[in-house]
Formats: C-alpha cells, structure tokens, sequence
C-alpha cells in the first residue's frame, strides 16, 4: 500500500514538473519576462520620507535666473514639498537621451520628462495625472520669413513626438517637418536668430518662457492638438502613487496652480504691463542718492545709472520676469538678502542694489582686467555670478584669457552647448549666454555714454 501510495506521488510529482517545463517552453516570452521582473526589483528605489524626482534641465521647468531657480515644474514640485510635507531631492538632467533612460529605470519616486509614452506597457511605465496641458506651435523670426519659399521647413528638437497639423497654415501641404536628434530648443531658436533656419515648433509652454530670451522670435500659430504633460512614477509606490495623483487632481483646482500656470505658461509673465507708473527719460531724479550709495560702495555711479535704465527704465512698481521687481530688478531671494521687499522705496531698493554691486565687484576684481571689470558685474548682474564664473573656468581651461571680457563672453555663449555646459568645470549647468552678452553690450554702451555726459 505504501509502495503505491509512493509511486501515486512520485507520479504526480513528475507529471507537475513536466507540465511547467512544457509551459515554459512552449511561451518564449515568459522567460525574459521573469528575467525582467527579477532585475527590475532590484532597482526599485528604497522607499523613505524624501521624494527622489529627476527632472529635465530647459527653461520651460528649471532654470537659474539672476541666481534664482525658477521654473514650472520645479515650483510645481515644491508646492507638492509643502503640501505633503516630504522633502523632495531635485536631481537635474540635461542629456535627453539619459532622461529617457532614466524614465525607464525606476529609479525615481517621480521623473518630470515629455516624450510618447502612450505605446508603453504600465509594466514598464507608470504615467501620472496631467500636470499641465499644453500643445505644439511655431516659433519664427519677428519679421516673418517669405511664405513664398517652398517647402516651408518646420524643425524639431530632440525627443519632440506630437503629431503636428498644417491644415490650418497658408499652402498647408508646403510644409514638411526637420527632426533634429542630436539639437535642443535652444539650439534651434539659435538657428532662428542667426538665420540658419526659418521654423522651429515646440510647445506652447517652452515658447511663453524662452521668448524673453529670444526678443528677435515670435511665437506662430498653433500646429496641433492639446496634449497632457504626465509625470513618470515609480511602479512600486502603488499608495505613494494614489497620494501624488490625488494631489495633483486637487492642485489644479487651487488659485495657487492658477498664479504659477499664469507666472509661467502665459504671456502676461513676462509682458510689463503698462499700467505700472510712467517711464522717465533721464536718470536725473535719482542722480542724489545714486550718486550718494555708489559713492559709499567704491564704484561709479554712472554704471548703476546704465544697469537701472536697462532693468527698468527707472520704473519703480514694475514687476518682471521670474518675480523680480523694482527700479533694479533684483530676484525675491536677492532682494531678501538685502532687506528689501517690492513695498521699499526707491531710495532702499537703489541702496539695495548697490550694495549688490558692490558685492559683485569684489568677486570679480581680483579675477579680471581691471578695464573690463564693469562688463564682468553687468554679466553677472543679468545672469547670476555662478555662470560668468563658469565662462571664467571654461575660457581658462580652454586657453583664452579669462581675464578679458570678449574672451570670456565667447564661453558665456557657449554655455548653451552640451559639451560645454557638461564640462567638469561647469558648476551652474545651462545657460542661453547670447541674451546676457547682449545685455552687457546694452549696458556697457550707456554707461559709456554716461562717462561723457554725466559727471
């Protein structure tokens, strides 16, 4: 009995192991599937009170302004800090090609990256609640270039995937499209400014926040459908993932999503309004107490002079980009540094910002020729001093003179490139340095005009 009780077993034994052979065998696929399922899990992030994010480096989400990190989504992130009352760890990305690996990883709590995600299996990607709907426009020169050259030629940037649509442009079936792998917005709108190129498209909320950047381009007419801008989730974080979505739904009911949408994404963000007081024509209202605080700090008077009627036009309610304000035009964080708010007087604010400059100067006046050490603070004052530092670094290892502003305003520039803003010595990342060089120019040729003029 015994006996066959065992062979009954030793039977059935044999007969289960025979059939999962056969199972496996006959469905290729299911092998790579548990290979997949067993790396995967040991890459899932280990889950504490700090959400990981991995965030694309470009204007539209994360950038360094005056000194300032700005940015739709990186504001967004930080509201989603404040209301679950996690700390969020930012790590910033500039290679799309990394970013697209990285969404893929599962590495992260959240990966904030816009590219097609719809012919993807949840297995491998989880796509949150829409954070902000946008869709694809054209981006072209001011003066619009001759809609009699065909084709008309539309280029793209790196990883851009909308659909776009023509029917609705002068002779739609003349335009056809330019993908670009290896080349970024920026790039493009580079291309624009210098001629290179006639069209570039990108969506909507790229363009509102690079055309201060860009005052030679305009933004076209839209050349597609809406489309959600979706965060990437980590897989694992089924609770975590319920609680960010649930989030999300909610914030874009609040005045506080409105403000930033409004901030960032519209016109208005960056247009000056007009109703904000009156411009002068001369600088001979504030010329005491000008005078008076650059006196104090050791610098000439008339460089403040030229750096306000570039900021402001002497305008003292104006409210600009990113939230700077003021006749000087300093970021919140600056101005908080300074005892400053957008309530001071103009006298406090010019005070302010001399101090500012003064500041400015001593970083810079043991680094650089003592005749370009104004075109130094100007850079500095329109961009932050951690990216002329960067051209400093950048000009020097490369064999230029550092010291000289035409040199180093060569690697401002240059700063919008991959293999420059990824250079070891690079520590401010990204920066379009064409408008801040430009800047400079502006300054410095008023300022000049000051020294002959203005005692």
């Amino acid at each position: 009995m015994r006996r066959k009780h065992s062979s009954l077993l030793f039977l059935i034994v044999a007969s289960l192991i025979l059939a999962t052979v056969v199972l496996v065998h006959g469905h290729g696929s299911a092998i790579p599937k548990l290979r997949i399922a067993k790396l995967e899990k040991k890459k899932v992030h280990a889950h504490s009170d700090t959400l990981s994010v991995c965030l694309f480096y470009h204007a539209a989400d994360y950038f360094v302004y005056q000194g300032s990190v700005i940015g739709f989504q990186h504001d967004v992130l930080k509201q989603l800090e404040k209301d679950l009352q996690r700390p969020v760890n930012i790590v910033i990305e500039s290679d799309p090609e990394k970013m697209f690996l990285t969404a893929l990883s599962n590495q992260y709590d959240i990966i904030c990256f816009d590219f097609d995600k719809t012919n993807y299996n949840p297995f491998y990607i989880t796509v949150s609640e829409p954070v902000v709907y946008t869709y694809p426009v054209l981006i072209m020169r001011k003066k619009d270039p001759a809609y009699d050259s065909v084709p008309h030629v539309v280029n793209t940037a790196a990883k851009y995937y909308n659909k776009l649509d023509f029917s609705m442009l002068e002779d739609s079936l003349s335009w056809r499209i330019q993908h670009n792998p290896d080349l970024a917005i920026e790039d493009l709108m580079d291309m624009l400014v210098d001629g290179q190129i006639d069209y570039a498209v990108c969506n909507y909320n790229e363009a509102v926040t690079l055309m201060p950047f860009y005052t030679q381009l305009t933004i076209g007419p839209r050349v597609g459908d809406n489309f959600a801008r979706t965060w990437i989730l980590n897989r694992s974080n089924g609770k975590l993932n319920d609680t960010i979505n649930n989030w999300l739904v909610n914030f874009k009911e609040t005045n506080k999503y409105q403000s930033l949408c409004e901030k960032y994404l519209s016109p208005h963000s960056y247009v000056i309004s007009r109703s904000f007081g009156k411009s002068r024509n001369s600088t001979s209202y504030y010329d005491g107490v000008l005078k008076k605080a650059s006196a104090h700090y050791g610098f000439d008077w008339r460089l403040i002079s030229a750096i306000i009627y570039q900021e402001s036009r002497f305008i003292p309610d104006l409210v600009g980009f990113g939230g700077s304000f003021g006749v000087m035009q300093m970021m919140p964080v600056t101005c908080e540094r300074y005892g400053i708010t957008d309530s001071s007087s103009v006298e406090d604010q010019i005070w302010a910002g001399a101090k500012y400059i003064s500041f400015l100067c001593n970083i810079f006046r043991d680094k650089v020729d003592t005749a370009d050490l104004y075109y130094f603070v100007a850079g500095a004052y329109n961009s932050g001093p951690g990216h002329i530092l960067d051209a400093i670094a950048l000009c020097e290892k490369y064999g230029g003179d550092q010291t000289r502003w035409g040199q180093t305003a060569e690697y401002l520039i240059k700063k919008s490139h991959k293999e420059y803003y990824r250079d070891e010595v690079v520590k401010c990342g990204y920066y379009p340095g064409k408008h801040t060089v430009n800047y400079v120019d502006q300054v410095m040729a008023r300022y000049n005009g000051f020294t002959l003029s203005k005692e």
